[in-house]
């Protein structure tokens, strides 16, 4: 075999290599923070169209009926950042999603309305969201989607803009989260300031608590959204064994809703685990 013949194959794999390498995007461990230089304003002309244009979620569900749904499910319910229910209740849910999942999407339209009735609305549980990506590919934008939600809760609006996201999901691996779509679910969270919510977005230390909620699942051994951790408070003596019949009822009411969800979900294993009290930290 020539020289010549060598040196033209190892001209195309070059030529071919630095084809590739320009046709692909950069993959970084964390987020890019440009969205830290875009003005407010910027960010709330686009609420402000998205809400004017009434766009509606790409999977065909009516914007209007998601947010009123919405609404009346969490109607009176108290919110503190990432935590929804009384601050007083005796078990913490601590619920681990990746808003792209769409096993997380079925738990939250067939199971989590009931959950919150009987478990949320008495004060008997509150849930505690942390994020896990599991579903949504692009690293970047997962910190993005996930940043954005937590800074709804700065104005105690996340779990709003956490089942407006999950209800209204695109088709999966579809590439549709974007800023307008971003945009639009925080258009339709109520009384939520566009402006403070969009300089929240920025703060690296909501970026650091994505983080955070990440580790804490892979320490945990969870691979699959939704996963849920049950924590326990420390109270009273228990006398009557009222607490103890409590943790029992809902773990096993858990454990059934997980075995119904692991028949609709194709790749997913939704897993629960219990964990003590004092071992939440973040």
């Amino acid at each position: 075999m020539s020289r010549g013949y060598d040196a033209r194959r190892k001209r195309k794999r070059q030529e071919a290599r630095a084809a590739a390498e320009s046709q692909r995007q950069p993959r970084r461990a964390w987020p890019g923070r440009w969205v830290a230089f875009l003005p407010a304003l910027i960010i709330v002309a686009i609420l402000a169209t998205v809400g004017a244009l009434g766009l509606g979620a790409s999977n065909g569900v009516s914007k209007e009926q998601v947010e009123k749904e919405i609404n009346a499910l969490l109607d009176g319910i108290p919110q503190d950042g990432s935590v929804l229910g009384s601050p007083k209740a005796p078990i913490t849910l601590i619920v681990y999603g990746d808003l792209e999942c769409p096993t997380v999407r079925l738990w939250v339209e067939n199971y989590l309305p009931s959950f919150i009735d009987k478990w949320v609305r008495t004060g008997a549980v509150n849930l505690d969201y942390r994020s896990l990506e599991t579903d949504t590919t692009d690293e970047e934008v997962f910190f993005k989607q996930e940043v954005a939600a937590l800074a709804a809760g700065r104005q105690d609006k996340m779990w709003n803009f956490l089942l407006t996201f999950v209800r209204e999901q695109g088709e999966p691996q579809s590439n549709y989260v974007t800023e307008a779509f971003i945009g639009a679910v925080a258009s339709q969270v109520p009384d939520l300031n566009p402006a403070k919510w969009s300089s929240d977005r920025a703060d690296a230390r909501l970026t650091k608590r994505v983080a955070l909620g990440v580790f804490s699942g892979h320490s945990q051994g969870l691979q699959s959204t939704p996963s849920f951790l049950l924590s326990f408070t420390e109270g009273e003596v228990d006398r009557r064994g009222e607490r103890s019949a409590l943790r029992q009822e809902l773990e096993t009411s858990l454990r059934g809703e997980l075995a119904s969800l692991l028949t609709e979900a194709s790749e997913d294993f939704p897993t629960l685990r219990t964990i003590g009290a004092g071992l939440l930290g973040g």
